[in-house]
Parts: structure tokens; C-alpha cells; sequence
């Protein structure tokens, strides 16, 4: 691109921000030096990087760039024999430093995802580094001035004999400065030196008093800087050794300069590749600031600008442009009154292909797309030129000319004002027969006009079309937002009118326009009002279609809500049935648990009564062989009376319990079954005992008693369920502790709001099985903890 192209559009102003953003001096280079492509997989591959780069920035903050240092130069003398400056060999361990910074910058955090990266990860691993010439200037250079003892052997003891000498010196000046015989011919008690020699200070009518070498002097000439003799061999020591240290400390330097200077291409590469990386981040910083988008290319040439903004004006005030240029529509014809917007839309397209072009992202909104092309060309502006006489027109026409003999049906031309500055007729002409040259060549363009005869152009004109700027004519200002599909009107007579110009001048200037001028301008108006009602039409089926789709996510959202709510109920209630099964399980298998047992019991209690009765059957049989006497039973001390079935009595005579089958026939006996034998005794040797099934009763009740007890828990915790959840674990606590005959029971429910503690009490203190409750002490849970005793 021509300059003059790029200082019209201010194009130099975004590099000079761009060069703002760089961190070192090659990156600044780079910046002056980046050139406009045409090539699609180049500008594809440059916008890459900057989107690379933009997310590093995001992801990984800014990256360390301190080797970004202009070594080149240094590295290349010392291949050609020369001893490089300390400074110079410290920027290039910089350099090398700089590289392995980078590529610890750039390590792979997750190896199973593809390179997110691959350009720039290609530029730093291409980075070159030589660890051993790193660590000896390292170990080497201390500062920019200076460097360490430890450089080489014989530097440290050069070093050490030459501080040694130095305090000897010091040491012999500070006694002549004590002495008493000098005292008076001292200017001053102090040691300084000149010409790198150490001297004191004398009076310059003392001089004579004070042997040694002159030099120097005051500018007033009244102190002399006298080298006492006594330590002038010492001075002369010094000197020397100075001298060789800096012998050995230029040996050192050409010595490292010597091996710098093996690698001189690889120095070279190293400076262009940190300066391509310096300017990348640069332009990915750009990016940042501007809030801009990676926009899509289009190879035949058809751009389409989404809320692009002005990258020079500020982003709080700047007015979006939208627009689509090419494909049907190859020309784009603007009008509208002054200060509107015409200029600023120009430029504003005329920098999103250049940025585009040059590898930056651009300040619009998704959805943009960009067309290549061949080169951009504008006549923007006064073109006037004192030095050449030439006037706006002719500075303009030159111009003109200049492009329409370079242009090509891949050039995108900008055209700002055209024909204007001469006879409106013949200007006109000439804008009309430029505008058909273009498109005859297929040339994409747009161009500002006043001109009526442009508007009906691009009416009628296929492949042209209308646009215009927005003006409110009310308050007298432009609103700067472009409608493309309709002309404008240069509204003079309404701007003219609301400044104040008399209404009799204004219809005289109506009587001048043509008759087809002023149908047209009615016709204009017509469509402006037509337009505005449309706008207006369109941003309430906007507002309205907003507020649809937020209600339809708003149900949706509830819809969603709704259903997770149902899953969590039925999930609650499948929770409660697998808890409520699970305890009936275990009540069950502790119920048939205590069946077992208590028919285990009743088993051996039959066999042993079983037993005792066959024991006295025999006994009485050895007693009684005699048939005919029978048993003699005694009578009991009150005998059972009106006995019936069922009944449960007590043989005292045979000491067995029994139960009655058949009440007492006419000889006063009844039928009874004590355990699995059946007998006949007389009634009034029984007595009535407690039923089995009250005693069975109470061994059963013991036997629950005991099974609670060795089951039931005394602490239950119910934090982080609802009351709901919580109400069966309560009522099975205190159920299982009342059986068990526990005193109390803890019930840990936390603090929380406060909801669940509360309704925990008001159950407890309801409960008929709940004799007090309490809470706990601080140190067992405080309010958190409630302590139900039970009756």
C-alpha cells in the first residue's frame, strides 16, 4: 500500500499504537516494517497468529519477552574478530536467558489435547540457545560495567593483591595525615586521588613542606593535590596492577566474544523471531483493548461489517457502521448533510481491510466478513496545493487519475466528495462517468456525494446502491448511523430554516429548483418518513420478539425446575420406601427372632412338665399297684369352682400345672392336658393358676425387652434432611428407646436456621412417650443437640 493511501485513511496512527504496545525495540521495528498482503492463506495465517497470541494473553497472562534484544549486530562483529563490550555480551546472555523463559512460557500443559498454539509454539521452539555460552556469561558479567572476581583464577588474585596494595596506601596516606609536623600544611584530612593516583590535599603556600609529585591544583590555586614520595612506588604498584587487570578482564571478553561470534545466523534468527513474537502480542494486546473479533475472509471480495467501529474514536462515543459491499451490489453510494457521518464511514471500511490485510483483528461484532482485496485506494479530503497552483478540484482530479490508472476489478476505491469543487453540473457529469468506468472494470467502490443526479443513478443502476445518513432534523444533529437501500436528503432548507434564515429567502430558493428537483426531494421525504416508520415498526417486532424468547426461557426455565423438583420428590419418596421397608425388615426379622426363641422355650417347658408328670405316674404306679385304689389326691386349700374349658389350674398333689378340656362331669372330675399328657382329676384338687398365655405374655415382653436393649441406639442424627424426612427416624427413636427402657435419647440436629430445631421440639413436646427435653451442653453440641427423656 502507498503511504499516502495509509496517512488518508490514518492508518499510521494504529501502528503507532501498536508500536505503543511492543516491549522492546526490534518489536517496534517489526511494527514500522509490517507490509499489506493480498494473499488469502497469508492473511489467514497472520490472523491466526493474532488469535493465538490473544488467547496466551488469556489464558497465561503476557508472555516473557525480555530476550527480545537486538544482539544481531553484536554477534556479527564478533565473528569478524571483534572484543564485544560487557553490556553487549550481558544483552546476549539476556537473549539466551530470554529463550528457555519462553519455552517454559509455551510448555504443553495437557499433551492428549491438540496444540492450541501451533503457530506460535513453531516460532519459540525455532528459538536457538546454547546453555554452556549462557552459563559462562552468566557466571561472567555481573552488571553492565563490571565483572565477577571469580571470572578467571588469575583475575581473582590480581584483584586481591590490588585491594591488599590499596589499603596499604590508605593506610600509610591516613599516618601522613596525622603526623603533627604536616597538620598546618593540610587543606584537608582527607585522601582523594587524581589520575588515578592517591594524593592529600596541601596548601599551596605549604607546598614545599610536603615532599612528592604535583598533580594537580585547585581552580582557585590555593590547594595543590601532592603524591607523597613515600608511597609513590606503591602508586606505581597500583598502576600495574590495574593494567593487568584489565589485560586479563579483555582476555575474558575476547575470549567469550570468540565463541558469540561462532553462532552469528543463529543470534540473527533468534532476533527476528522475537521480534515476529514481540509483534504478534502486540497486536493481540491491540486486539484486547479494542474488544475486537478475528473477522472472516472472503475471496470474492464481499464485505459485510457488523457494528464495526472506528478504531481511532473514542469506543464510548463512536457510532457502530453496518453495511454490505459486493456479491449483487458492487457499489455503495452515500448522502446525506455535512457533518454527518459520510467521511467517517469512508474510513472507517477503508481500516477494516487494512487491518484485516495487515493481520489484525478488527473492532466490529461476529458475523463480520471481510473481502480480499488487490489493494484499497481513497481520495479523501482537501486536496488543494498552494505549491503546485492547483485548486480542491484539481489537487482532487489528480488524485483521481493517479487511482483509475492503477486499479483493477480487485481494488476496493473510496471515493469522498465526488466531483465536488466545480460547476454542480458538470461535476456531476464526471462523478456519473467515473462511477461506470469502475463498474465497467468491476471495481468495488464507495463514494460520498451531494449530487441528485447520483442518488437517481444508483435508483436505476444495477449493481449500485443507495445510502444515507441519518440527520435529525429536530434537534439539528446527525445521528451518524447509516441506512443502506434509501437516498438521503442534504436537508439544507431545514437546517437553513431551524438557524434562522427568513422564510421569504427559503421560498425564493424553492422557486428556483426545477420542478423534477422538487418532486424528487418530496419523493425523498416520503421515503424518510416511510423508512423512520418502518425503524420504528422493526425495533417494536424486535422488542417484541425479545421479550417472547425471554418468557420462553423463562418457562423453559421453569419447565426445567419443575421437572427436577418432581425427580427430587420421587427420589425423597423412593428414599422413605427403601428406609420404610428396611425397618420393617428389621422389625420383622427381630419379631421372627423373638418367635424362635420363645417357642424354643415353650418346647422345653412342655417336655420338662411332659417329664415330671411321666415321673409321677411312675412313682404313683410303684406306690399304687392296685388298680382299684387309684391315686389318692388330697383336696386343695381352696379348691377351684366352677371350672370350664380353657381354664388354667394347679394340681398341688402332683405339683403340675394344666389346662381344663372338659368342665366336671357328675363325679365332680374334669378332664385337663398338662403339657402332652391328658389326665382325670377330681376338681376339688384343683386350684386356679394365672393363664399361660399372660405368663407367655410376659416372657415375651421381657424377651422384646431384652432384644430392644441390645439393639436400640441412643443418638440420632438428623442434620441436613427436612422435617419431613426426619419425623419417621424420630417416631422409630423413640419407639425403639421406650421399649429398650432408656432414660433418654440424643437427637443431633444442628443449628442451621433454626427451622428444623424448632419443629424437632414441638414434636417432642407432644409426644406421649416424652417425659422432658433439654439441650445439650455447650460442649456436647449446645442448641445444636436436643436431649428427649422418656417416661
Amino acid at each position: 500500500m502507498a503511504p499516502k493511501i495509509e496517512a488518508i485513511l490514518e492508518f499510521h496512527d494504529i501502528v503507532e499504537q501498536l508500536k505503543n504496545l511492543t516491549t522492546s525495540s526490534i518489536g517496534k521495528k517489526r511494527c514500522e516494517t509490517m507490509k499489506f498482503s493480498a494473499d488469502p492463506d497469508r492473511i489467514e495465517q497472520r490472523q491466526e497468529e493474532t488469535q493465538e497470541a490473544l488467547r496466551l494473553l488469556v489464558e497465561r497472562s503476557a508472555p516473557p519477552l525480555s530476550g527480545a534484544r537486538p544482539v544481531a549486530k553484536s554477534a556479527h562483529y564478533a565473528s569478524r574478530g571483534g572484543v564485544l563490550h560487557i553490556s553487549e555480551l550481558l544483552e546476549i546472555g539476556d537473549s539466551l536467558r530470554g529463550v528457555s523463559r519462553m519455552r517454559k512460557y509455551m510448555a504443553v500443559v495437557d499433551e492428549s489435547v491438540e496444540d492450541p498454539y501451533p503457530s506460535i509454539r513453531a516460532m519459540v521452539s525455532a528459538l536457538w540457545t546454547q546453555g554452556d555460552l549462557r552459563e559462562r556469561i552468566e557466571a561472567t558479567i555481573e552488571s553492565e560495567d563490571s565483572i565477577y572476581d571469580d571470572a578467571s583464577p588469575k583475575l581473582k588474585t590480581i584483584r586481591r593483591s590490588l585491594a591488599r596494595k590499596k589499603d596499604q596506601v590508605r593506610d600509610k596516606l591516613q599516618a601522613i595525615l596525622n603526623s603533627q609536623d604536616l597538620q598546618e600544611s593540610l587543606q584537608d584530612s582527607i585522601v582523594t586521588m587524581r589520575e588515578g593516583r592517591y594524593v592529600v590535599p596541601v596548601r599551596h603556600d605549604a607546598r614545599s613542606k610536603v615532599k612528592g609529585l604535583v598533580h594537580d591544583m585547585s581552580a582557585s590555586g590555593q590547594t595543590v593535590y601532592i603524591e607523597p614520595m613515600a608511597i609513590v612506588e606503591a602508586n606505581n604498584e597500583i598502576r600495574q596492577l590495574e593494567l593487568e587487570e584489565r589485560e586479563e578482564i579483555q582476555r575474558i571478553l575476547a575470549e567469550l566474544s570468540q565463541e558469540v561470534g561462532q553462532y552469528p545466523e543463529a543470534f540473527a534468527e533468534n532476533e527476528r523471531l522475537f521480534g515476529q513474537l514481540d509483534f504478534i502480542f502486540a497486536k493481540a494486546k491491540l486486539a484486547s483493548d479494542q474488544n475486537a473479533i478475528r473477522p472472516k475472509l472472503s475471496k470474492s471480495r464481499v464485505t459485510k461489517l457488523v457494528n464495526a467501529r472506528h478504531p481511532l474514536i473514542d469506543r464510548h462515543k463512536v457510532v457502530p457502521l453496518n453495511l454490505e459491499l459486493g456479491g449483487e451490489n458492487r457499489g455503495l453510494i452515500i448522502t446525506g448533510p455535512n457533518t454527518g457521518g459520510k467521511t467517517v464511514s469512508l474510513k472507517t471500511l477503508g481500516l477494516m481491510v487494512l487491518m484485516t490485510q495487515y493481520g489484525l483483528h478488527i473492532p466490529a461484532d461476529p458475523g463480520t466478513t471481510v473481502g480480499i482485496y488487490s489493494g484499497v485506494y481513497a481520495d479523501i479530503g482537501d486536496e488543494q496545493s498552494i505549491e503546485q497552483s492547483l485548486s480542491t478540484f484539481s489537487g482532487h482530479m489528480v488524485h483521481i487519475v493517479d487511482i483509475l490508472q492503477i486499479v483493477d476489478e480487485n481494488s476496493l476505491v473510496l471515493f469522498d466528495e465526488l466531483g465536488a469543487g466545480t460547476d454542480p453540473t458538470e461535476g456531476a457529469a464526471l462523478a456519473l462517468s467515473i462511477i461506470e468506468h469502475l463498474m465497467a472494470k468491476g471495481v468495488s467502490f464507495m463514494a460520498t456525494t451531494h449530487y441528485t443526479q447520483l442518488k437517481l443513478y444508483a435508483l436505476t443502476r444495477e449493481g449500485v446502491q443507495n445510502a444515507s445518513m441519518e440527520f435529525d432534523v429536530e434537534t439539528l444533529t446527525p445521528t451518524y448511523r447509516l441506512h443502506v437501500g434509501v437516498p438521503g436528503k442534504s436537508n439544507a432548507f431545514e437546517i437553513s430554516s431551524r438557524l434562522g434564515l427568513p422564510k421569504e429567502i427559503l421560498e425564493g430558493a424553492e422557486d428556483f429548483l426545477e420542478g423534477e428537483d422538487i418532486a424528487f426531494e418530496d419523493v425523498l421525504t416520503t421515503l424518510e418518513a416511510e423508512r423512520s416508520r418502518l425503524e420504528k415498526r422493526e425495533a417494536e417486532l424486535v422488542q417484541l420478539t425479545g421479550e417472547y424468547k425471554r418468557e420462553m426461557a423463562e418457562a423453559k426455565k421453569t419447565a426445567n425446575r419443575l421437572n427436577a423438583e418432581k425427580d427430587q420428590i420421587l427420589q425423597r419418596a423412593r428414599d422413605e420406601a427403601r428406609r420404610i421397608v428396611k425397618s420393617a425388615k428389621e422389625d420383622a426379622d427381630l419379631a421372627v427372632s423373638e418367635i424362635r426363641d420363645i417357642r424354643e422355650q415353650l418346647r422345653k417347658e412342655d417336655a420338662q412338665t411332659l417329664q415330671q408328670a411321666q415321673d409321677l405316674l411312675r412313682e404313683g404306679g410303684k406306690k399304687y399297684r392296685d388298680k382299684d385304689e387309684g391315686i389318692v389326691l388330697k383336696r386343695a386349700a381352696k379348691p377351684a369352682k366352677a371350672l370350664k374349658p380353657g381354664d388354667e389350674v394347679y394340681a398341688e398333689s402332683l405339683g403340675v400345672s394344666a389346662t381344663v378340656l372338659e368342665g366336671p362331669d357328675n363325679k365332680g372330675d374334669v378332664l385337663v392336658q398338662a403339657g402332652l399328657m391328658k389326665m382325670t382329676l377330681p376338681a376339688v384338687s384343683l386350684i386356679r393358676s394365672e393363664p399361660r398365655a399372660v405368663t407367655e405374655k410376659k416372657v415375651n415382653a421381657s424377651k422384646v425387652r431384652q432384644k430392644k436393649q441390645k439393639h436400640a441406639k441412643v443418638e440420632f442424627d438428623i442434620r441436613g434432611k427436612t422435617f419431613e424426612e426426619a419425623e419417621p427416624i424420630l417416631e422409630k427413636a423413640l419407639d425403639d428407646g421406650y421399649l429398650a427402657s432408656l432414660d433418654r435419647i440424643r437427637i443431633i440436629h444442628g443449628k442451621g436456621t433454626g427451622m428444623l430445631r424448632k419443629k424437632v421440639k414441638e414434636y417432642l413436646r407432644h409426644h406421649p412417650s416424652v417425659k422432658k427435653q433439654e439441650d445439650a451442653e455447650p460442649a456436647e453440641g449446645g442448641s445444636g443437640v436436643t436431649i428427649a427423656y422418656l417416661r
